[in-house]
């Protein structure tokens, strides 16, 4: 009896277990059904939508010909390229900022089908290969013609053409301006400024000095009433001013602004469209002056020759100026090379645990072979990049803003009534009409990249340099 009841125990026992495991086994078998079915759906979904990887696909969902999947393979490595695109949000520790003037997109696009160019293939220039682009918007126009200097300004200070219209006419309130550059050197930046041209045109003014006028290059253009008043020139703010005492480097043309005894020759005399300096003024000196007399002592050089550039240990410098010409370098046919002046300058600027900001110029005017320009300006930024913690920037923008006068700087273009404009021949009207100003177009790459993306206004270039670099002008804002 006893033995019977223990058979039925385990029987019962024995029961309830094959029904825990069947559902155990079920409830597997079902789970692995509805993934395999999620896994179907998925697959269906991907190959329907192409959207599988692009390194797997073999036949395209279209079938193509042979001749069209050739291309469309090619084209998966560029689709490759683009997806890959990261920039690093976090803050960069050096800044490269390429300012083109005289080259705009209607240039660019003429310079990738020049005659120069002995292949059937369209030039490729290294900024094409920058993942993000932006455009600045222009505020010139026929019935509204700019004055360069102002439009530089906004560039670089943030500030709006008519407010710096406005603010020109108070010198002491220009004062209160900061460009980036200023606001990098309060950062702890070190700075470097290097063009084609004069160091103290329109973008040398609006990065380091405060004028009224773009005449005010120096003091021999200056009317006595606003010297009198306490307005200082450009030439005179690079070495009295607080952002142009603070420049590590200084490399360009405008010898004849600076001081008033200089040495002529034939592949560098005086050019009398430009502002001299008045008798009795040598700036050149001042500047080896006020850096002699620096505490803790500072090693410094001036240079005014492609030789004694050349021969510099610009490693050991904290202060390089080199006034390379009489007028703009690009006149001087005995100047450095772009690439020497670029290789001292950031052998100043590069120090441990120091970042830099430099600011490059270089001016294409309407006499100079623009695709031979490019291809230099090409080459030479190719030698620079690399740096993974840099941000590169390639602003394009057509240096001829118009003006109703012609200025004594020579950087703007005359204009006539539009009664006049209409009467002129076709092609004199279209000549006439590739000179307007246009958008400029501005390459990015590197750390904040993500910045610059879209179509802005022109003082959005010296406001998101401002955020990138971490400068805190916004607060606490963004």
């Amino acid at each position: 009896m006893a033995t019977s009841r223990r058979w039925k125990q385990f029987c019962f026992q024995l029961r309830l277990k094959s029904t825990q495991l069947f559902i155990v086994a079920g409830s597997v078998l079902l789970a692995l059904f509805i993934s395999l079915i999620c896994i179907g759906i998925t697959i269906r979904y991907e190959v329907e939508h192409e959207v599988v990887n692009l390194s797997d696909v073999d036949y395209w969902k279209d079938q193509v010909s042979p001749e069209q999947k050739l291309w469309y393979d090619k084209g998966i490595e560029e689709l490759q390229q683009a997806m890959r695109v990261y920039s690093k949000q976090s803050q960069p520790k050096n800044v490269l900022v390429l300012l083109v003037n005289g080259i705009d997109g209607p240039a660019l696009a003429a310079a990738r089908f020049h005659k120069e160019n002995s292949t059937k293939d369209h030039t490729q220039f290294i900024w094409d290969q920058f993942p993000h682009l932006a455009r600045i918007k222009n505020s010139c126009s026929f019935d509204s013609p700019c004055d360069m200097s102002r439009v530089s300004r906004a560039f670089w200070s943030g500030i709006p053409l008519k407010a710096t219209q406005s603010l020109s006419r108070n010198c002491s309130r220009l004062d209160q301006l900061h460009s980036i550059l200023r606001q990098a050197q309060i950062a702890g930046l070190r700075t470097g400024f290097v063009t084609n041209q004069r160091i103290t045109g329109a973008t040398g003014a609006a990065l380091y000095a405060n004028v009224a006028e773009t005449s005010w290059e120096c003091d021999g253009l200056m009317p006595l009433g606003n010297l009198e008043a306490g307005c200082e020139d450009v030439a005179q703010q690079l070495v009295t001013g607080a952002t142009g005492q603070a420049l590590n480097v200084v490399l360009g043309g405008g010898r004849q602004l600076l001081t008033a005894k200089v040495p002529t020759y034939t592949w560098d005399p005086l050019d009398e469209l430009l502002c001299r300096a008045r008798t009795g003024r040598n700036l050149l000196r001042d500047w080896r002056n006020q850096k002699s007399k620096l505490k803790p002592r500072q090693r410094f050089e001036l240079v005014q020759h492609a030789k004694e550039l050349s021969s510099i240990n610009a490693t050991s410098l904290d202060y390089l100026l080199g006034v390379l010409s009489n007028g703009d370098l690009s006149g001087n046919p005995q100047a450095p090379t772009l690439q020497l002046m670029l290789n001292k300058t950031l052998e100043v600027l590069k120090r441990p645990g120091l970042g830099h900001l430099l600011i490059w110029e270089h001016f294409v005017k309407s006499e100079m072979n623009a695709m031979r320009e490019l291809k230099l300006l090409n080459e030479t930024l190719a030698n620079l990049l690399g740096q993974k913690d840099a941000l590169t920037l390639v602003l394009l923008t057509n240096g001829n803003y118009l003006s109703p006068s012609r200025d004594i700087s020579g950087e703007t273009e005359t204009i006539s009534t539009l009664d006049e404009a209409l009467q002129e021949s076709g092609l004199q009207l279209q000549l006439r009409m590739q000179q307007m100003s246009s958008e400029s177009l501005l390459f990015a790459q590197g750390p904040k990249s993500l910045l610059f993306y879209g179509v802005h206004e022109e003082t959005y270039l010296a406001q998101a340099l401002s955020y990138a670099l971490g400068m805190n002008a916004f607060g606490n804002q963004l």
